[in-house]
């Protein structure tokens, strides 16, 4: 049985699935073509911070090492509010993340058990901030996990993610092939590390249907370690959303969050029970987030 939750707080969140740009290092192919017309070099990053999330639907654990270097540039510098407009605007890829996605291997988690790791390489000036706003953290890792997946053509659980607080990275971080660019300044004047290689164009005779919109979201425990109390769902929705066009619905075990607008709507199963009577869910107009926490049922 599910229960259906008022939403008679303040509005605004971000979408999950525009067609940002992913700066990565792409196939073996291009990455050739590129030596021979682009100066490269090689980089050895340095540690950043490390993500634990699983693949879906096997739930195998993935290791997703952020690390640093000064040979990528810094996307443009832009405040929460610019970024919301962005997102939400005809044109989100106009505001591009530079990374290097490296090729996935094996390492061994704490407990010895092999385990797949991926290195994204990124400007520190960019690291810092994300590290700092919550905002720009979440469109990130959902940048970085939509890359991998169109890169390597798995998916990922992407609500079901943590950051580990006592490693900084698992196994020892690989080399990139970076392009050389002036990255003095951190600002994205020039054109990005690898541009994404062009669709072709439809035929007259063919009709692209319009695509809806996502809303960016995570679920996570709290509290990170230990026994459980609580889960948190946070969404993020754009100002275009009116709060009354929003029905949030939880069951037992299970979410779902609706819209009346062009937005896909938001289902998935939560990883234990949870009280239904005592749910708080708040927007905060300020952050453009929508929390939703969850007691579960011992």
């Amino acid at each position: 049985m599910k229960k259906s939750i008022t939403l008679d707080i303040d509005p605004t969140i971000m979408e999950k699935n525009m067609r940002i740009v992913k700066e990565n290092s792409v196939e073996e192919e291009f990455n050739k073509m590129l030596a021979d017309t682009v100066p490269t070099q090689i980089v050895k990053p340095r540690p950043g911070f490390c993500v634990k999330t699983f693949t879906k639907p096997d739930s195998k654990k993935v290791f997703v090492n952020v690390c640093l270097t000064e040979a990528i540039p810094c996307p443009r510098d832009i405040t929460n509010e610019e970024l919301m407009q962005i997102l939400n605007s005809e044109d989100p890829s106009s505001y591009r993340v530079p990374m290097s996605i490296g090729e996935g291997r094996t390492e061994q988690d704490k407990s010895g058990a092999p385990v797949t790791v991926y290195d994204v390489a990124v400007n520190p000036d960019f690291f810092s901030k994300i590290e700092k706003d919550d905002l720009f953290q979440t469109f990130f890792l959902t940048v970085v996990f939509e890359g991998l997946q169109d890169k390597y053509q798995f998916e990922l659980d992407m609500q079901r993610f943590t950051i580990l607080k006592n490693r900084k990275s698992i196994g020892t971080l690989q080399s990139h092939r970076i392009q050389i660019r002036d990255v003095k300044n951190c600002e994205q004047k020039t054109k990005p590390l690898i541009e994404e290689i062009q669709k072709p164009v439809l035929k007259k005779t063919e009709v692209s249907a319009p695509k809806k919109k996502q809303f960016i979201y995570r679920l996570r425990r709290e509290p990170p370690t230990g026994e459980i109390k609580y889960l948190l769902a946070e969404f993020m929705i754009p100002a275009s959303v009116d709060l009354k066009d929003l029905n949030l619905e939880i069951g037992e075990d299970r979410l779902v969050l609706a819209s009346k607008d062009n937005y896909e709507c938001v289902d998935f199963f939560l990883p234990c029970s949870v009280d239904q009577d005592i749910i708080d869910a708040e927007l905060n107009r300020n952050k453009d987030m929508l929390s939703v926490k969850m007691p579960i049922i011992n």
